[in-house]
């Protein structure tokens, strides 16, 4: 991995890699340096206008974005600023169906219990 100088007055462009909604975080690869490893960026630094104030990115979309040192490890840069292109509001992580199946498949109802009466049911032995 190669450092990644910080030039503040610049902004640089990548695609989005990942975004995970629950943790509220994503990480973008980098245009012109993709070997230094892909930058992470918060949900609180993307230019978004949404209905309910939630904030995500499009997986494999184009955004814009400056560069500062991480607070929790000087070492490792991370994204602040992030646009689409030329300073648009970033493309939402498309709202999908979700997993199929909805609960799963359980017991549905059979198992041990109590049966039509309200009594306890036995075990056969």
């Amino acid at each position: 991995m190669t450092a990644i100088t910080v030039d503040p007055d610049k902004k640089y462009t990548g695609k989005v890699a990942k975004w995970l909604n629950h943790k509220g975080i994503g990480f973008i690869t980098p245009e012109t340096d993709a070997e230094a490893g892909d930058i992470l960026v918060h949900y609180m630094q993307i230019k978004q206008e949404s209905e309910d104030g939630f904030k995500s990115l499009e997986q494999g979309s184009k955004v814009e974005y400056e560069l500062e040192a991480d607070p929790k490890n000087p070492e490792k840069k991370i994204a602040v600023n992030v646009t689409g292109v030329e300073g648009a509001d970033c493309a939402p992580k498309r709202k999908g169906k979700g997993k199929k199946g909805g609960k799963g498949k359980g017991k549905k109802g059979k198992g041990k219990g109590k049966n039509k009466g309200g009594e306890e049911a036995e075990a056969e032995e």
